[in-house]
């Protein structure tokens, strides 16, 4: 399996995950480039949890980072990719996101991390959810 098939499995499983848990999918792989400055990247998914009606809903906006990898190790997980540099680029990226959709810079939102280990021998996916990774 290449590492365009990989990454697209593991987003379409960090999706499905993510839906089961009651989020609309607002955006995936939403890319930016400002020019002049060095921020670009990419954001892989953009999620809020579903309204209902006469709840009260969250409003929080989750900018979800998903990590996958191939392997049986469980002594490594594909979240430990997620140092700090890409934490900080993952939080600037978030920025310009609400920017350019118009949300108001208070909104409630966080970074989330999802890391998948793919067995390929087992044919089987290890998934582990990490919300809030970015502090302020």
């Amino acid at each position: 399996m290449g590492t365009k098939e990989l990454g697209d499995l593991g987003e379409r499983l960090a999706c499905e995950y993510l839906v089961k848990k009651g989020f609309n999918i607002l955006g995936k792989n939403w890319r930016t480039r400002l020019c002049g400055q060095v921020i670009f990247g990419e954001l892989d998914i953009i999620a809020r949890k579903k309204f209902k009606f006469f709840t009260h809903a969250d409003k929080t906006i989750h900018f979800v980072e998903v990590k996958t990898i191939i392997g049986s190790d469980d002594s490594f997980f594909p979240e430990d990719h997620v140092n700090y540099k890409k934490q900080q680029k993952l939080k600037n990226l978030a920025q310009i996101w609400l920017q350019k959709n118009k949300y108001p810079q208070n909104i409630p939102h966080q970074i989330d991390v999802i890391g998948i280990l793919v067995d390929e021998e087992l044919r089987n996916a290890k998934l582990h959810y990490f919300g809030n990774v970015v502090e302020g």
